[in-house]
């Protein structure tokens, strides 16, 4: 009998993690320590507690690649990028949600510890999917995050359309749990592990030999595509999206619309790419159909929308099938090889502009306004600052030059070219110009309309640093976007392929 050795677990590989689930503890103990109204001091706990997780993520080698627990955790380069990711967009998250107590009160019986606990705990989750090395850790980081982002979203208890919402997300998202384990158990099955890179080696010889691939590989593929299709949100697992954006409260909404889908999509990188990568041949034009399909969709519908929040639901699932191509570039040839980088490169463009846009819609809210179209008419001679900051992200968002959304499309569309996928990379074109339509309708009321509704002064300083952080990201990263990309197309070094 085999004698199983223990090996101890090197701590300092996950110090990012450690630091980010201190803070959660510190948080959830300031709930018992300080009353309601010192309860804004939790927010600089929260974004310390991020801030050193992120820079804790400099005392690691990544050049290593080194694993840890067996190797369910991975320490390599696409967990790094990950990290930055997620942990750039929990910052920028806490600062649009900081209006919730930078008034002095939380409205609509929010308890802010909760909140932030719930917050952080969603980006472990996130953090862990990054680095899992195992099928069993993507499963418990994705359920980690999923689980608090359902709560979030019926945060807002008061209100009817928030209940709606997360209770939709809840049953469709444990549908696709179901859905998503069972593929991970018939994976099992068929290969007899559940680490990535045995699944991928064990594989390969199933390839390469003659005849053609079990059904129960391809029915692991398919189950496996759905279930991660549910997190992304893409055509035709999105009926969620919309009313889950539309009823959770606005920071809610600009968070769940990144870090979720970042998870998701770094589980179908290592899923896909690193495990089954073997057969991509048989994912590749599935992935193309869902990113096709998705991108039309959530485009077209979007144009339909007068509710901002709604609009940029639909707009959500619009960006997802534009990251979804870079996915379909998959070629596993070569070093040369930009379909994940350029996945990377896009959820970090798009935490900027996508949070940005919820955050001009939160300090409308905070004003007295809603989420409407209306709302937002003659807002550049109410603040000409606020209608700049969205003026941006809408730009960046469409995909006009030198924003961040411009690189962000221009390496799907590249990492899609290089492949031959040129219809794909000319749907990317003719969608952005749909989109054009809805986004620019934004700033044409803005700017062309009279306001409307009465205006209430508030100080919202965090808030207000936060945009103004997003809208000069979105300018300064997408003129800096090289050092960027380098350092995502290190997936490469991560995933072992060459």
């Amino acid at each position: 009998m085999p004698v199983v050795e223990l090996v101890r677990p090197e701590w300092g590989l996950i110090v990012p993690e450690l630091i980010l689930l201190g803070t959660i503890v510190v948080v959830l103990a300031g709930d018992l320590i300080l009353s309601r109204r010192q309860h804004s001091v939790l927010t600089w706990v929260a974004l310390a507690g991020l801030a050193l997780s992120l820079l804790s993520n400099l005392t690691i080698d990544w050049d290593a690649g080194r694993s840890t627990f067996n190797g369910m955790f991975q320490a390599d380069y696409f967990s790094l990028f990950i990290n930055i990711v997620v942990g750039v967009a929990g910052i920028l998250s806490v600062m649009i949600s900081s209006s919730y107590v930078e008034g002095g009160e939380e409205p609509e019986g929010l308890p802010w510890p909760e909140y932030l606990a719930l917050l952080l705990f969603s980006i472990l989750g996130t953090m862990l999917v990054g680095a899992a090395g195992d099928l069993l850790m993507i499963f418990l980081g994705i359920e980690m995050g999923s689980l608090a982002v359902y709560a979030l979203t019926g945060f807002a208890r008061r209100r009817a359309t928030s209940l709606e919402g997360a209770l939709k997300y809840f049953l469709l998202g444990a549908f696709a749990t179901a859905i998503l384990i069972y593929g991970m158990a018939w994976t099992y099955g068929a290969t007899g592990t559940t680490a990535l890179d045995e699944i991928a080696a064990r594989l390969r010889p199933v390839i390469t030999g003659e005849g053609g691939i079990e059904a129960s590989l391809l029915l692991a593929l398919l189950l496996l595509a759905i279930g991660l299709g549910f997190k992304i949100a893409a055509v035709p697992f999105h009926m969620w999206t919309p009313d889950a954006y539309q009823g959770a409260p606005t920071p809610v909404s600009g968070y769940m619309s990144v870090v979720p889908k970042v998870a998701g999509f770094a589980a179908m990188a290592r899923v896909l790419v690193q495990a089954l990568g073997p057969l991509s041949d048989s994912w590749l034009t599935l992935i193309a159909i869902l990113a096709l399909a998705t991108m039309v969709y959530g485009n077209v519908v979007a144009i339909a929308q007068r509710d901002v929040k709604r609009m940029l639901g639909y707009s959500s699932i619009g960006h997802t099938g534009y990251i979804l191509v870079g996915l379909a570039a998959y070629s596993g040839m070569s070093a040369d090889d930009r379909s994940v980088s350029s996945v990377l490169f896009y959820l970090f463009s798009y935490a900027f502009m996508n949070i940005g846009a919820f955050g001009v819609v939160t300090w409308l809210q905070s004003r007295g306004l809603g989420v409407t179209l209306d709302d937002f008419r003659g807002l550049a001679t109410r603040s000409p600052l606020a209608a700049i900051a969205m003026t941006v992200f809408m730009l960046s968002l469409m995909g006009l030059p030198p924003l961040l959304g411009f690189y962000a499309k221009y390496y799907v569309i590249l990492a899609a070219v290089q492949v031959g996928l040129i219809w794909l990379a000319v749907a990317v074109v003719v969608m952005s110009a749909v989109s054009a339509f809805f986004y620019l309708r934004v700033v044409a009321v803005m700017y062309f309309n009279e306001p409307v509704g009465d205006w209430k002064t508030q100080r919202t300083p965090l808030l207000g640093t936060g945009l103004a952080l997003m809208a000069i990201g979105t300018l300064v990263f997408g003129l800096l976007s090289s050092p960027l990309l380098d350092l995502a197309q290190k997936w490469v070094q991560a995933f072992g392929v060459a």
